[in-house]
C-alpha cells in the first residue's frame, strides 16, 4: 500500500473522534446553501435587498420567505461579487441562519478581498472556506485563520500570495490541521515539509534583558 493510500482512513478516524461531519457538501445538503453569488454585491448590507437562491440536489429556486424566517442550513455562498469588507459578516450570518454558530461552509471566492478579516475566526465550526480568486497579497494574513481548528478544507489559490515561494508549505505550517488546500489533498509529505518550515521560521528566542547598574 502506498503512503498516500493510508492518509484517507487516518483522516476519517480523526474526524470521527472529533465528531465532525466529514461529508459536508453544500450541493447535497438539505436544506441547501443560501446562495448570494453573482449578485454584484459591493457591501454585505446589500444582502438585505436580495432574495437568496436556495440550491438543492433537485432544483434551484429563489427563496420566498417572511422577514422572520431564517435558514436552518449551514452553508453560505457569497462568491463572484465585489465584496472587500467583511466586518458585517457575523451580523449577516446571525440574521440569515437559525443557528449562526453552526455555519460550516462559506464561499467568498472571486471577490475583492485583500486581507483576511479577523471576523472569520468567529465562525469556529467552519469546515470549508473558499477564498480563492481574491487579492490577498500577504501570507501573514493567513494567521487570522489559526483559531479555526475545525477547518479542514481551504482555498487561497488565485490570490497574489500563491506566487510566493513556499506558499503551500507556509500555509500548512500555520494551519497544520488542514486536510485539503486549494482542492488538493494534504499528504504526509506536505505535513512533514510544513513542520520543518515551521521550525525553521519559528519565533526568535527572546533576548535576555541586559543587566543595568543600580
Amino acid at each position: 500500500m502506498s503512503a498516500s493510500a493510508s492518509v484517507v482512513p487516518h483522516h476519517e478516524t480523526r474526524f470521527r473522534s472529533k465528531k465532525v461531519k466529514v461529508a459536508i457538501d453544500c450541493k447535497n445538503e438539505n436544506p441547501g446553501p443560501l446562495d448570494y453569488s453573482f449578485y454584484k454585491l459591493s457591501n454585505l448590507s446589500d444582502i438585505y435587498d436580495e432574495e437568496p437562491r436556495i440550491v438543492s440536489p433537485r432544483k434551484e429556486t429563489t427563496q420566498e420567505k417572511t422577514e422572520k424566517e431564517k435558514s436552518p442550513g449551514r452553508c453560505l455562498r457569497l462568491n463572484n461579487n465585489q465584496l472587500s469588507d467583511l466586518k458585517l459578516l457575523p451580523e449577516i450570518v446571525g440574521n440569515l441562519f437559525e443557528n449562526p454558530s453552526s455555519l460550516g461552509w462559506l464561499d467568498l471566492s472571486f471577490n475583492e478581498i485583500t486581507t483576511i478579516d479577523p471576523v472569520l475566526a468567529e465562525f469556529e465550526n467552519l469546515h470549508i472556506l473558499y477564498l480563492h480568486g481574491n487579492g490577498i497579497a500577504d501570507l501573514k494574513h493567513v494567521e487570522q485563520l489559526t483559531p479555526l481548528k475545525n477547518l479542514w478544507k481551504l482555498t487561497l489559490h488565485g490570490n497574489p500570495i500563491d506566487s510566493v515561494k513556499g506558499y503551500r508549505f507556509s500555509v500548512l505550517s500555520l494551519l497544520p490541521w488542514l486536510h485539503n488546500l486549494d482542492f488538493s489533498a494534504v499528504t504526509k509529505g506536505d505535513q512533514v515539509t510544513a513542520r520543518v518550515l515551521s521550525k525553521m521560521n519559528g519565533p526568535p528566542k527572546k533576548k535576555k534583558k541586559e543587566e543595568t547598574d543600580d
